[in-house]
């Protein structure tokens, strides 16, 4: 029997957390620290405005050069790839109609895109 294996991409974790960092306005703030469907959440008590505690955030450093990086590394055409794919989180067939060109194209184009920020994070 063969092992599953997990390769661990380093670049997917900075591109999700440059996605939340942009779609918080830069504050890194914003998405919920616990889900709605979790366990222990309640509803606030009746009279309570609605809250959700959001996360703290970091300072948004590594998300803000990640960020210029993108802008200076990266074609306009990967540039619109990655904002599709991580910050509108749009399905594989939204992303097909949005970046007209079909879903191993787009599979392509991150992997691309990916490649380049890792060297350019490299250097």
């Amino acid at each position: 029997m063969r092992e599953a294996t997990m390769e661990v991409d380093p670049m997917q974790g900075r591109l999700v957390a440059w996605a939340a960092w942009l779609t918080s306005g830069g504050s890194g703030e914003g998405y919920p620290t616990k889900s709605v469907l979790h366990s222990s959440w309640l509803p606030p008590t009746p009279g309570q405005t609605p809250t959700m505690a959001s996360s703290t955030g970091s300072t948004g450093r590594r998300e803000r050069a990640l960020h210029q990086m993108i802008s200076a590394e990266l074609s306009v055409r990967l540039q619109n790839t990655l904002v599709v794919v991580y910050v509108m989180r749009a399905s594989p067939a939204e992303q097909v109609v949005l970046l007209e060109c079909q879903a191993s194209t787009v599979r392509a184009r991150v992997s691309e895109a990916k490649a380049l920020l890792a060297r350019a994070l490299a250097r």
